[in-house]
Formats: C-alpha cells, sequence, structure tokens
C-alpha cells in the first residue's frame, strides 16, 4: 500500500480553518439571541457592553477582566513564547535545519502581525483601514482647532488618540482582537497540532473517530509513510531515545504550554464575538488573518524527496512514461550544449480525444492539468498552485507546476506564478544544495503544448544523468556543461543590452538579469517584465505599443518566447520559429530539430537515429537551427 505525499494545508488543516468562522457564527448569534447580552447597554463608540459591572452583562464582556488584560493584550507574547519553548526543547524538533525553518516561519507571520498591528510605514494597516473608511479622533480635533499644541501626527493611530485623551470614532475598526486571536492560534496549530494528533491516537486506539496525522516522511529507503513515525524519535546523541511512557509525557513542556495558549485563544474568540465589535469587524479580522496566514507560498520543506518518491512510484507502476536517453555533449563556439536521442519518444501516446459536452457544443480538448489523477499529484502549493509530475518524461523526476485554476498559457506570468517557481527552486536548495531548472514556453513558436498556464521543473541532478565523467571520451567537454542560463546571467545577457562573452557567442538573442537567492514576488515580476520588454524591441515591436504589461497577469503576450530560471538568474529568449529541418552529410533532409525552453539550459532533444548522427557529425547546424529559431543577436 502506497501513501500520497502531503498536501499543504493538510485536509485537517484545511477543516480547522473552518473552526473560527463556526465559533465566531455561534457568538454572534449568541448575542443576538441571549436576553442577557440583547438587553445589556452597548456603546458603538467602545464597541463594548457597558463596563459598569452591575450593567454588564458578563464578566467577560468587561475590558478589564484578567484573560483581556493579562493575556489577549499581550497575546503575541504569549504565542511566541509558546512556540519558543516548543521548538527549542521538545524532542520533534532535533536538528538545526528544523529550528532554523520553524523561526523563518514564525519571523513572516510575527511581520504581518507587526504590519497590520503596530506599524505599516507610519499608521498600522488597522489605522489606516480606519481612518481610510472616514475614521477620525475626535478630542483631538477639537483641540486641534483650540490651540491646545497636539500635532496632527496625534490623530493618526488610536494609541495617539487614546493619549490624547480623544475617542478613535466614524471608521471601520478591524478587530484586533479577532485578528491576533486567529493568527496566533492557527499558527501554534500548524506547528503544534500533529504533536496532539499523536497523543490522541495513543491514548484512544481503536476510538470511533480516528485522527490521522496527515503529514508525510520520506524514509532513508524511499518509503513514503506517516510523520507518526518520526514525532517521538530523538537523533541528537545520534541513536533514537526510549519511547514516552504516556501521551501526556509525549506533549512535552512545549505541547503542553501550546496547547494551552490555542484553547483560551478559541475562549477569547468566543468572547469576543459574543461581547464585542459588530459582526462586519469581526469578519474582517478574521479575514485579515487569514490573508497572512495564507498569502504565502507554502512549499514542503522536503520538496525533493517528494518529486522522487512519487515518480519512483509512478515510474514502477507504470503512471509516468520515461524515455531514456543517450547523450553526447557539443561544443557551440565555447559554449557546451547537450543533445540528448531517445528514440522511444517518437512512439509517444497522443492524449485522449477531446471530451464531448453534447450535440450541439464543440468538443472539449482534453485538459491533464485541469484535475490530475492522485498518482500524478505531487503537492498543492498554497494559494494557487499545484505540482504534478510529467508523464512524459525524458529526464527523471520532471515535475510541471500548474495554476489550480485556468490561465492562459499565451499570458503574461503573474507574481504569484513567479514566486512559486522560485519557491521551488528554493526548496532544492535548501535541502541538500540541488539545483533545480524552470522553464516556461510561451506562443505559437516556443514548444509550447498546452494551453493551460504551466511552468516546467527539472532537477540539475538529473539533467547530468549520462553525462561522460571528466577523463573518459569526450569528457572534457562534459565536465565544462552547465546550466546555460547561468552563463548568460553572469554574462549579462545579450541582444541590445551590451551583453556578455557568452550571450554574445550565441546565434540568437537572450535577455538575462541576477536575481536575489530570496527575491519577492513583485521583484521576480519586475525582472520578468524588464526582460519581456526588452524581448519584445528585439522582435521589432515599438515599447510604445506595448501598453503597461506590469498593470496585470491577464494580459495576452505579443511574442513568443522562452523563460528560463534558477535560483540567480532569469532569461527571456524571443522566438520567431519553432525548429528547422536537420540534414545528413549529402544534405538530405533526415528529420525536424524543435526546441523550447530547455534551450536556456543548454539541451536539446531528437527522437531519430538520423538526427542523433547528423548533428553529432555536424554541430554546426545546431548553431544555425539556433539563429533561426530566435530573434539573432543585435
Amino acid at each position: 500500500m502506497t501513501r500520497n505525499p502531503p498536501f499543504l494545508p493538510t485536509p485537517l488543516e484545511a477543516a480547522a480553518l473552518l473552526l473560527y468562522p463556526i465559533i465566531l457564527t455561534f457568538g454572534t448569534l449568541f448575542s443576538l439571541l441571549s436576553p442577557q447580552v440583547r438587553n445589556a447597554p452597548y456603546f458603538p463608540a467602545l464597541q463594548a457592553h457597558s463596563q459598569d459591572p452591575g450593567l454588564s452583562p458578563s464578566y467577560f464582556a468587561r475590558k478589564s477582566n484578567v484573560f483581556n488584560v493579562y493575556f489577549v493584550k499581550r497575546g503575541w507574547a504569549w504565542v511566541s513564547l509558546a512556540f519558543f519553548v516548543f521548538v527549542f526543547t521538545h524532542p520533534a524538533v532535533r536538528t538545526a535545519q528544523q529550528k532554523t525553518r520553524a523561526l523563518a516561519r514564525w519571523g513572516l507571520v510575527t511581520t504581518w502581525w507587526v504590519l497590520v498591528t503596530q506599524w505599516c510605514f507610519g499608521p498600522a494597516l488597522i489605522d489606516r483601514s480606519f481612518l481610510f473608511t472616514g475614521g477620525r479622533c475626535e478630542i483631538a480635533e477639537a483641540k486641534l482647532e483650540a490651540g491646545a499644541g497636539v500635532s496632527g501626527g496625534d490623530i493618526f493611530t488610536a494609541v495617539a488618540c487614546r493619549t490624547a485623551g480623544g475617542r478613535w470614532r466614524g471608521g471601520h475598526d478591524i478587530s484586533g482582537h479577532v485578528f491576533l486571536l486567529v493568527l496566533g492560534s492557527f499558527f501554534l496549530l500548524q506547528e503544534v497540532g500533529w504533536v496532539y494528533l499523536n497523543h490522541w491516537k495513543r491514548r484512544a486506539p481503536g476510538g470511533v473517530i480516528e485522527l490521522r496525522d496527515e503529514r508525510s516522511v520520506i524514509m532513508h529507503d524511499g518509503a513514503v509513510k506517516s510523520a507518526t513515525v518520526e514525532g517521538e524519535r530523538d537523533h541528537s546523541e545520534g541513536r533514537e531515545a526510549a519511547r514516552p511512557r504516556s501521551a501526556w509525557e509525549a506533549l512535552a513542556l512545549g505541547g503542553k504550554l501550546a496547547g494551552g495558549v490555542f484553547v483560551l485563544s478559541l475562549w477569547m474568540i468566543l468572547m469576543t464575538a459574543i461581547f464585542f465589535h459588530t459582526w462586519i469587524e469581526k469578519l474582517t479580522g478574521l479575514l485579515v488573518a487569514s490573508a497572512g496566514l495564507m498569502s504565502a507560498v507554502k512549499v514542503p520543506a522536503n520538496l525533493p524527496e517528494l518529486v522522487r518518491a512519487k515518480f519512483n512510484t509512478a515510474k514502477a507502476n507504470g503512471d509516468v512514461n520515461f524515455y531514456p536517453t543517450q547523450v553526447a555533449v557539443l561544443k557551440l563556439e565555447s559554449v557546451p550544449f547537450q543533445l540528448r536521442f531517445s528514440p522511444s519518444l517518437a512512439n509517444k501516446p497522443k492524449g485522449p480525444p477531446p471530451a464531448s459536452t453534447g450535440q450541439d457544443k464543440k468538443a472539449r480538448p482534453f485538459n491533464p492539468f485541469e484535475d490530475p489523477p492522485p498518482t500524478a499529484l505531487v503537492s498543492e502549493l498554497q494559494p494557487d498552485h499545484r505540482l504534478v509530475l510529467n508523464k512524459f518524461a525524458v529526464v527523471p523526476e520532471h515535475s510541471i507546476l500548474v495554476t489550480r485554476t485556468f490561465k492562459q498559457q499565451t499570458h503574461l506570468l503573474a507574481a504569484d506564478d513567479l514566486a512559486a517557481a522560485h519557491a521551488c527552486i528554493r526548496a532544492y536548495h535548501e535541502h541538500d544544495g540541488r539545483g533545480l531548472f524552470v522553464f516556461f514556453n510561451s506562443g505559437e513558436h516556443s514548444g509550447a503544448s498546452q494551453p493551460h498556464r504551466h511552468l516546467q521543473l527539472l532537477p540539475v541532478e538529473s539533467m547530468r544523468e549520462g553525462l561522460p565523467e571528466a577523463g573518459a571520451d569526450g569528457g572534457a567537454e562534459a565536465a565544462g556543461w552547465t546550466v546555460l542560463a547561468d552563463r548568460l546571467a553572469g554574462a549579462g545577457g545579450s541582444g541590445g543590452g551590451g551583453g556578455g562573452d557568452v550571450s554574445a557567442e550565441l546565434p540568437l538573442a537572450t535577455f538575462a538579469e541576477r536575481i536575489a537567492g530570496d527575491a519577492g514576488p513583485e521583484a521576480l515580476r519586475s525582472a520578468y517584465i524588464r526582460l519581456y520588454r526588452r524581448a519584445c524591441a528585439a522582435a521589432g515591436l515599438d515599447e510604445k505599443g506595448l501598453g503597461d504589461p506590469a498593470a496585470g497577469d491577464d494580459v495576452p503576450a505579443e511574442i513568443s518566447y522562452n523563460l528560463g530560471m534558477t535560483r540567480t538568474s532569469l532569461v527571456v529568449c524571443p522566438r520567431v520559429a519553432e525548429g528547422d529541418v536537420v540534414r545528413s552529410r549529402d544534405g538530405k533532409e533526415v528529420g525536424r530539430l524543435a526546441l523550447n525552453g530547455t534551450v536556456l539550459a543548454g539541451t536539446a532533444l531528437v527522437k531519430s537515429e538520423a538526427e542523433w548522427d547528423a548533428l553529432r557529425a555536424d554541430p554546426g547546424q545546431l548553431w544555425d537551427i539556433l539563429g533561426k529559431v530566435g530573434c539573432g543577436t543585435r
């Protein structure tokens, strides 16, 4: 029996998110139906009921209650304390790499908390939204009119307003309590919740409700198993520690503290839902917290192992067609170029026929990315992408990054497309230093085969398979092969941009930039748009007629092009043809070489032995074809 690798979030995590709107809805309905709450005086300016103990509907309706003062008001400190105690004391978080990644996740969520509630290049987002919707500090304005010496800056934040003795009134006040409690509690749930799953499983084996840790890990033998098998192991001494004697012991101090903070957070969310704020203010608090939790692209840290395990299983079961290749390295000027030959690929099966949608409707083309089968799905990458295996692979572990909803392959890439691809590249690099090459084909001359937007991912380690070792026949050339995109970006690109030595040696225009290893979505898209505009200019388009391609991603591309990406390089190559004929020594046409985005890795693929022999005998033909498919260097 095989186990699928984890999807992010897991189904159980996704279900847990529903807990928050359920609590808020229940609390709001309770406040409307309870006579005690409904009849208590409510003051919109305070977003609360009367604070007089004799008139307040409950102890928890008073802002002075001990849980509000010492827990909610210091909520992020409690969340951080529970998180740090868990990370640095629980045996399940044992390696420096695990701790570093956990701290990075805490840093991202903490940054969102700061921007929303504390400071966002001035007033926090909560204060900015209040002012934007017509809110103001009433008494502070009166003091300004009276010349009481209150500066204009004093009315831009709720804290400054209260300090000046004013009332923060009139605008939409996002519930900071709901935001904080949802953000903190769900963050702890994601980090620590799986420990509790193991706790309940041991405590009540064979129960009516079986809660299972849905995350998976890759064992040293390649087996994919439940993360539960790793949950109690301690390798800090190079050996496994004894299993905890009880479920309570297994939670350890970190798990117990985090559980207490989580439960108290849920209780205070319920109290906020019943006694404080309007329903729309509580809803926006929930939405803003959810945006912070789900906006970042989440990629499994062990992505290379997940892809490898999924590929090996699919290959063994016949769910993936793998076509072995022979490889030679050709020298084009001083640039080493891989030429691969796969005779079996000529017999590649065609996709299913178009799906019929009725007698009066046109047949709908088959879309392999619309609903990929479980055997092909590697992982869901929140919020907008999924990673699937390439069903027809020439390079082992070839995967494809696709949008979850249909987007046009011929439209410009969005920032989240580039960010998702770069996140996968970083996951490979951070796992054990492995490289990943990403390419994108757009337009009729680019080698694109599917209209559903997708980027393709090739492990560089797999791209080296079959290359002769240095010192063997042809080994000196093979040893010099590296991903071409990195060489192009290091040289600065070509084509009207003052390219360097490598790009100047190629017969087609390429445009490249170095990118930061931790580049964000907007930085990636800005670089992409700059390169795209240069490629359009090389193709003869007037830049003034391009409009503003940076305005959005729902914009058709004006040219055919290929894109290549590595951790530190981004390259765009404009295309005017998909390929050209290959001829034997006597000038006879023996086939046609088609090139896609792998050309930016420095590779080409042929399907017939005649093409293979002809190009190895005359590498100059490959040079000539490169010149015909691109715009030419300028």
